[in-house]
């Protein structure tokens, strides 16, 4: 057997680092499950912790102890319910009337999902203001619950990390507004030495971002990017970006492609965008889909997909990556290393 070559021998480094990267990631997943299986069994009915019970009919019923704190916040916050009930409507709630309305309605009802949002604009707005954690809000309004020390018992261990995992995403990228300027540094004005590295480090940034916070509009900010720049420095200076950019996310594509990709893990690429991306990304990735080898979706020539793709060209290529990575490289886009070419 020949002597392995520099690429190859940093290919399966880096093999080697995500491999091991997933092995401490699934333990550091059980073992948290141990744990937090050990305090619900502690927490269960002891009547000083909030207890969750759900019916046959799947029905959910929250019970707390009387006269403990939590009951005199509840009772506080009854209050404050009902008292802008009746300054609203001008009359007392009654027995069918929602607890928590929408504020915007004429007539008493629910709040719709438009409502929700509004609510936590504002909550995720006074937050600062009030010493309150944004990065708890945020997470609050991703997940669809609030998770704190004296309730994650009445949760799933899957719950609590994904809560935690949203906290996480939020402060990690500085409020949300790195996040941005992450996906748009890849149109830096700086690119004839260093616009190579440049858009590698802020695409790594962007597939990164997408594979913990699951949304697939964090790629259309790259669009948005270009066009931006088009507008302050020219169509050339965008024109160089927007080719960078692409040379970047195909390099990415066909490398792992190149590197051994099998059929079976490239549709499980695709399928993982559809899955946690949505319809539209996982419809618009799939037609890149023979970048990487999926059965039946053949070659497609530059000219061919961009003329089908237009604007979503990098778009779909950024989410067959993060499905790539997620599926090949154990979500870690340090896996994508060894098919960056030299930048130095």
């Amino acid at each position: 057997m020949g002597k392995k070559s520099k690429a190859q021998r940093q290919r399966d480094n880096t093999r080697a680092r995500a491999r091991a990267e997933q092995q401490r990631r699934t333990a550091a997943v059980e073992e948290f499950t141990e744990e937090h299986a050990r305090m619900v069994a502690r927490r269960h009915g002891d009547p000083r912790f909030v207890q969750r019970r759900r019916g046959v009919d799947g029905s959910v019923e929250v019970s707390w102890a009387a006269g403990s704190e939590l009951d005199v916040h509840m009772r506080e916050a009854m209050e404050e319910q009902r008292a802008a009930f009746e300054e609203k409507f001008g009359r007392p709630p009654g027995p069918h009337d929602p607890v928590f309305f929408d504020p915007e309605a004429d007539e008493p009802r629910p709040l719709t999902q438009e409502a929700i949002g509004r609510v936590m604009d504002e909550l995720l707005e006074a937050a600062d203001r009030s010493g309150v954690d944004p990065a708890l809000v945020h997470a609050w309004r991703e997940c669809g619950y609030l998770v704190t020390e004296d309730n994650r018992h009445t949760f799933s261990a899957a719950e609590v990390m994904a809560f935690s995992d949203a906290v996480h995403a939020y402060r990690s990228t500085a409020h949300g507004e790195q996040e941005a300027a992450g996906a748009e540094a890849v149109t830096d004005e700086v690119l004839p030495d260093d616009g190579r590295a440049a858009a590698v480090a802020s695409l790594r940034k962007v597939v990164a971002t997408i594979l913990v916070r699951r949304d697939p509009r964090i790629a259309l900010r790259v669009v948005v990017g270009l066009e931006r720049l088009a507008e302050e420095s020219g169509d050339e200076a965008a024109g160089l970006a927007g080719a960078l950019s692409f040379g970047v996310l195909a390099g990415w594509l066909a490398g792992a492609r190149e590197s051994g990709l099998s059929p079976d893990e490239a549709k499980a690429a695709t399928a993982w965008v559809d899955e946690y991306l949505g319809a539209r990304a996982g419809e618009t990735a799939s037609r890149m889909s023979g970048l990487i080898g999926v059965p039946g979706a053949g070659d497609v020539t530059v000219a061919e997909v961009t003329e089908d793709l237009g604007d979503d060209l990098l778009p779909a290529m950024i989410w067959l990556t993060c499905g790539v990575v997620a599926v090949a490289g154990a979500g870690n886009t340090d896996w994508l290393e060894q098919f960056d070419l030299d930048v130095s």
